[in-house]
C-alpha cells in the first residue's frame, strides 16, 4: 500500500496475505489518531518481530492467533536475554494489536486478553552528575549545541517534543516553553532558567532571519529541522567526546526530574513539567531523594554530630 512504511522482507517473508493487511490496517489506524512519528516508527520497528514469529509458526491469519502463541513470543524474548524494558515494549505492542484486531473484527477474540504482561524491576536508570554535565559542556563545539544540553535539561522535555520545538514556542523573556504536542497530543508548559536562556540567545544570534515559525533546532550540516534520529546521532557523538555514558534525551529528563526534587520542587510540580499522566515514575525517583536526605541525616543530624 503506498503511504504505508515498507514490509522489510528480512523480517517477515510474506508481502501479502491476512497477516499482511491487518498490519496495513494498523499502521493506517495509528497514523489517522496522529500518533507522532517516533511512535509510528516505534509500531513499525517492533510489530514485524512478532509477526515473523507468528509465520515461522504456520500463522498466516489474524483469527489463528491465540493467547498461547503471545506468551511464547514473551518466552523467546526472554531465552534471548534481552532486557525487561526492552520485552515489555514487545508485549505492549502485542496487546495493542491483538486488541486493534477484535475491535475490527479481523479476529472473533483478543488473544492478548488473559495473558499478563511481563514485569519490569522497579529501578532507576542512571542520571548525570554535575561532573558528568560539565564534561558534556566542556565537548561542545558550537552554541547550538551548548543551548541542547542546557535546554535539554532545564526542560525536561522528551526528544520527540524537542525537536518539534519553534522558536515561537521559547519566550526569551520568561522562559516559558510550550509544547504543542506532547505525549499523548497534549500540550504542556515547561521552562527554561536564565543559563539554559544565555545559551540559547548565542545560539539564535547566529540564527539571522529566524522567525517565530520557523524550527528552534536545525542540523549543522544541511540546515535543515533536527530530526529525533539527528538528535539521538548529535548526543551520543557528544557523549563520546566527553567520556560521559548513556548521553540520550531520556537521560537528561531523568537528570532534569531527580535534580528537580533535590532542589526542592515538589512531586505535583515536576509530574506537571514532564507531563507524566500519573506519579508512579516519579515516586521511585522521591525515593532515591529521600535515601539524600536518610544518608544526610546520618552523618550531620544535630543530636548525634554535636552531643
Amino acid at each position: 500500500m503506498a503511504g504505508i512504511e515498507q514490509w522489510s522482507p528480512k523480517i517477515l517473508v510474506s508481502q501479502t496475505g491476512a497477516l499482511r493487511l491487518a498490519y496495513d490496517a494498523f499502521m493506517i489506524a495509528q497514523q489517522a489518531a496522529k500518533h507522532s512519528s517516533a511512535t509510528l516508527e516505534f509500531y513499525r520497528k517492533r510489530l514485524p518481530r512478532f509477526l515473523s514469529f507468528l509465520e515461522e509458526r504456520g500463522v498466516t491469519d489474524p483469527e489463528q492467533i491465540t493467547a498461547t502463541h503471545c506468551r511464547a513470543f514473551i518466552v523467546t524474548l526472554q531465552d534471548a536475554g534481552l532486557s525487561d524494558n526492552y520485552i515489555h515494549q514487545h508485549a505492549q505492542i502485542v496487546k495493542t494489536f491483538c486488541r486493534f484486531l477484535e475491535a475490527e473484527e479481523l479476529a472473533s477474540q483478543n488473544a492478548f486478553a488473559r495473558v499478563k504482561m511481563p514485569k519490569v524491576a522497579e529501578r532507576i536508570m542512571p542520571a548525570f552528575t554535575p561532573e558528568d554535565v560539565k564534561a558534556l559542556l566542556g565537548a561542545c563545539r558550537t552554541a547550538r549545541d551548548r543551548a541542547i544540553v542546557l535546554c535539554l535539561l532545564d526542560s525536561g522535555a522528551r526528544a520527540q517534543e524537542f525537536v518539534s520545538l519553534t522558536i515561537g514556542d521559547v519566550d526569551i523573556q520568561t522562559g516559558a516553553t510550550h509544547i504543542q504536542r506532547g505525549k499523548g497530543a497534549k500540550g504542556r508548559v515547561c521552562f527554561l532558567g536564565a543559563k539554559a536562556r544565555r545559551e540559547l540567545i548565542k545560539y539564535l544570534r547566529k540564527r539571522r532571519g529566524a522567525k517565530p515559525p520557523d524550527p528552534l533546532w536545525l542540523a549543522h550540516r544541511t540546515g535543515t529541522p533536527l530530526t529525533y534520529w539527528g538528535l539521538a546521532q548529535m548526543l551520543r557523538k557528544l557523549g563520546k567526546r566527553a567520556g560521559v555514558e548513556g548521553c540520550n534525551a531520556h537521560t537528561f529528563r531523568r537528570t532534569c526530574a531527580l535534580w528537580s526534587l533535590r532542589s526542592g520542587m515538589s512531586i505535583y510540580h515536576v509530574r506537571a513539567m514532564l507531563g507524566h499522566r500519573d506519579l508512579t515514575v516519579l515516586q521511585r525517583y522521591l525515593a532515591l531523594v529521600e535515601e539524600d536526605l536518610a544518608e544526610a541525616h546520618r552523618e550531620h543530624g544535630a543530636v548525634d554530630s554535636m552531643l
